[in-house]
């Protein structure tokens, strides 16, 4: 199958299940999910879904249960609004990116107010030495 073609069909997969995330899942374990990804292989019998959610082990597992419980419905869902003549099998995996980009996005900002509070005090020595000058 043509890559642009399969990139148009998990972008459309993405937003199907994406928007039934927000608007028809009522499962408490399903809240906070978000669909990061889809890749489908090129027969189109199976797609890997990649989700996200902020929280522990814990969490991420309930809501590996959650997805999986209701997989069903979103390949019946996908397979309606997008009019595929056969629904991809869906398999979910939790996708760490967020997470590892928010923890690099927090040692990036303490690293910065270091970085400042050693410039501020570096300067306020030196202020106190040429006092001690005069």
């Amino acid at each position: 199958m043509d890559p642009i073609t399969r990139a148009r069909i998990n972008d459309s997969i993405r937003d199907v299940l994406a928007g039934l995330l927000a608007t028809e899942m009522q499962d408490p374990r399903l809240v906070g999910v978000t669909v990061t990804a889809v890749e489908v292989t090129p027969d189109l019998l199976t797609a890997t879904v990649y989700f996200s959610v902020l929280g522990d082990e814990d969490k991420r597992e309930r809501a590996a249960q959650g997805l999986r419980h209701v997989a069903g419905y979103f390949r019946r869902e996908v397979s309606r609004r997008l009019r595929l003549r056969t629904a991809p099998e869906l398999g979910f995996e939790f996708d760490a990116s967020l997470e590892h980009g928010q923890r690099i996005e927090t040692l990036l900002r303490e690293w910065h107010e270091e970085r400042e509070r050693g410039t501020a005090g570096d300067s306020a020595d030196a202020g106190d030495a040429g006092d001690g000058d005069r």
